[in-house]
């Protein structure tokens, strides 16, 4: 009895001796796998392995795709018309994520997909044959004018809120200049105190004179982005001025007055052919109308009369 006992015992310790021995082992083994996993990590992480995995399989594998069809649409363009683009972005002011390339693949795409469409229209469509070309050349004048078109109200947008602004930012100059700041702090003050097209102009106009350019030439290339008159005519202005060497202020003061003369006299002229403008509107659509309500229920009176007489 007291040997089986004993025996007993002695399988129980044993049992707990392995038990904690495979314990510690294993946890051990799970301490040096940690540690090896974070070492992996920290040797991979902050590398161009790890950038690349962490990027989406559409930027891996059908960003570059994209990206070299794209230069290879671009390399066919003429340089003309890249330089035409490059012109017509900056007047947009560079939207974002569209650049020269990105704009001209854009066109060349929609080009693709107003030529499949028309002929599936023309094709496929169960109308007339003349209706169908006429429905396929408008589709096709839509691919190829589309991206233009977006472009140019983008442009003119752009174009309208300098002009609403230009007056405000031109009396702030002139408060800023008359108080004895010069032309460039005058500038710093509206890129401080305004937001819009226009200061941004202005700070790349400080920017590039800082980096080298010449003032004039800094003055010609922001007039020539903008395309607005209002802002060509200051610009002539304060070169004139500056090479005379006349005040700046009083040059300032005389193009605000200038410009609101302007403004003045162009808004007498939208008013005056607002009534021309007006006259089809009346004509095609406030008219009939005005006769259906007014002349309606007469008419409706004078047919019961006519048909209770038999007429």
């Amino acid at each position: 009895m007291y040997l089986l006992i004993g025996l007993l015992v002695f399988i129980a310790l044993g049992v707990l001796v392995v038990s904690l021995v495979g314990d510690s082992r294993a946890v051990r083994v799970g301490e040096r796998l940690q540690a090896v996993q974070q070492q992996s990590r920290v040797i991979v992480r902050g590398t161009s392995l790890d950038s690349t995995l962490n990027k989406s399989l559409f930027e891996r594998v059908m960003a570059p795709q994209l990206q070299s069809a794209r230069d290879r649409v671009v390399g066919l363009a003429p340089s003309k018309m890249l330089q035409s683009t490059r012109k017509r972005l900056d007047r947009a002011g560079n939207p974002p994520q569209l650049t020269v390339a990105s704009f001209v693949a854009i066109k060349f795409v929609a080009l693709m997909v107003g030529v499949l469409v028309a002929l599936l229209v023309m094709i496929l469509g169960n109308m007339s044959l003349g209706m169908r070309m006429l429905m396929g050349v408008c589709i096709l004048a839509i691919g190829v004018i589309g991206p233009d078109y977006l472009l140019e109200g983008r442009i003119k947008q752009r174009q309208g809120v300098i002009r609403k602004a230009l007056p405000d930012i031109i009396d702030l100059l002139v408060v800023s200049t008359e108080a004895g700041t010069g032309l460039d702090g005058a500038l710093a003050v509206v890129i401080k105190r305004k937001h819009g097209p226009m200061p941004d102009e202005f700070s790349r106009l400080l920017t590039e004179v800082r980096l080298g350019k010449s003032r004039q030439e800094a003055w010609g290339d922001m007039g020539e982005r903008v395309g607005v008159q209002d802002l060509l005519m200051l610009i002539a202005a304060l070169r004139q001025a500056e090479q005379l060497g006349v005040s700046i202020a009083n040059t300032l003061r005389t193009q605000a007055d200038a410009l609101r003369t302007r403004r003045s006299m162009q808004i007498r002229q939208a008013a005056a052919t607002l009534s021309v403008k007006m006259l089809f509107p009346l004509i095609f659509c406030i008219l009939p109308a005005l006769f259906i309500v007014v002349l309606g229920p007469g008419l409706m009176s004078l047919s019961s009369g006519f048909a209770e007489l038999g007429w």
